[in-house]
């Protein structure tokens, strides 16, 4: 027996290539912002100062890496998606459906370079597993779903959860992960 086609793919599982995009996507938005920012404060270095403050040394590695940090975790904590994952339409969730803590989405960013660490190993999950969950979703407890967003004007994610409560009305998340 056949399964039925499907007529949407928002709420199942985001697989390989297009989780490759968003990753690329998000490093060139990582690295270009970065790159704007430190060209806007050597500028007002050289203006102010009337000295550049160069453009190499470990300092700046440590600077991008946190930059990198601060961008995936923030946004992950306040959106479920980064701006690279948005574009592709895909959205990070806890493993049960709901909504992405901002605990969760800690862990997943700080598990994100154990991935890579041997020889790229800990993705072989997004090709594999059926739930197509890479080492960093499995030890945070996440995974990754398409989501275009049927409801256009809600912001999905903690922070949905957050207004709702303070207006007194229920939130629910209802990705269908099978």
């Amino acid at each position: 027996m056949t399964e039925p086609a499907r007529l949407q793919v928002t709420g199942h599982y985001a697989g390989a290539v297009s989780r490759a995009v968003a990753a690329v996507l998000d490093f060139a938005i990582a690295v270009g912002a970065f790159t704007a920012a430190l060209a806007g404060i050597d500028l007002l270095s050289r203006v102010i100062l009337g000295e550049s403050i160069g453009r190499s040394g470990i300092g700046y590695i440590i600077a991008f890496v946190a930059w990198a940090f601060l961008y995936i975790w923030g946004s992950l904590a306040v959106a479920g998606r980064t701006l690279g994952k948005g574009i592709v339409g895909l959205r990070v969730v806890s493993a049960d459906g709901s909504a992405l803590t901002v605990r969760r989405a800690l862990a997943r960013t700080v598990a994100y370079p154990f991935s890579f660490a041997i020889l790229g190993l800990g993705l072989v999950g997004i090709v594999i597993d059926r739930y197509h969950r890479a080492l960093h979703d499995v030890i945070a407890k996440t995974a990754v779903v398409y989501d275009w967003g049927g409801r256009a004007a809600e912001i999905p994610g903690p922070l949905s959860e957050f207004l709702a409560r303070r207006a007194g009305t229920e939130y629910t998340t209802t990705p269908s992960i099978d």
